[in-house]
């Protein structure tokens, strides 16, 4: 645990001195800025002039700001990843006592509990539909499991931080769950093996957080075994 906290100080450090990569962190935070005051707003002047209300957008905003916050973390972790390799850093982590899943845990682990705690506080600062508590904090864990998923994903799949930057675009891809899942066309269903999906139908049937959100952790661990192994494989 000591060299875990160790790695992580070392690793926030880094972030700082990266202009880009400190960027992420507030970045949440300006997103709810946006959805709070702009969508009201935009939903006044549809509603005044042309009749049209986006309130049925409002807990979509949501979902995808219980998604965006994580996934700035994911970000953060697999640049900051893929940079030490780059620069063969991580080779030297690995042939410490710090490698292996300490060295994950530093790098994704903490990270994502930072941002459990950014989605429930944005959530609850910026959410635009009146959210119960048990929901937030449903949406906060299952969007960590996600994030956690996604930066398991870019690190495990590019060989650089050039390959990583192009990769972390399928992040974005992997918010169409979260669409599919809001708006059921015909076979949304097929698009449950996405994390994201069951963001949205925490959402769309919150009596049942139990079980969308058992069903989406269970996914969310999936993907994490599956890119975690990838990726210990790769540099070992």
């Amino acid at each position: 645990m000591k060299q875990t906290l160790r790695l992580f100080q070392i690793g926030m450090r880094q972030t700082a001195r990266d202009g880009m990569l400190f960027a992420l962190l507030p970045a949440p935070f300006l997103v709810g800025l946006i959805f709070k005051f702009a969508l009201p707003l935009a939903n006044g002047i549809m509603t005044d002039r042309f009749g049209v209300t986006l309130i049925f957008w409002f807990p979509l905003a949501d979902g995808l700001l219980a998604c965006l916050t994580p996934a700035f973390a994911a970000m953060a972790s697999a640049f900051l990843l893929l940079e030490e390799r780059d620069e063969g850093i991580g080779a030297f982590y690995q042939a410490s006592p710090a490698g292996g899943y300490a060295y994950l845990a530093a790098r994704v682990g903490l990270p994502m509990l930072w941002a459990f705690a950014a989605t429930a506080a944005a959530l609850a600062l910026f959410s635009i539909t009146a959210l119960p508590a048990m929901l937030v904090l449903a949406l906060s864990l299952l969007g960590s499991l996600t994030g956690t998923a996604l930066a398991m994903m870019v690190v495990s799949l590019a060989g650089n931080r050039v390959e990583g930057l192009a990769l972390s675009k399928m992040m974005g891809v992997s918010f169409l769950g979260l669409f599919l899942a809001w708006f059921q066309p015909p076979y949304a269903s097929l698009s449950a093996w996405l994390p994201s999906y069951w963001v949205g139908m925490l959402l769309r049937d919150g009596a049942i957080v139990p079980v969308c959100f058992g069903f989406g952790s269970i996914v969310s661990l999936l993907w994490i075994a599956v890119f975690t192994r990838r990726f210990l494989n790769r540099i070992s």
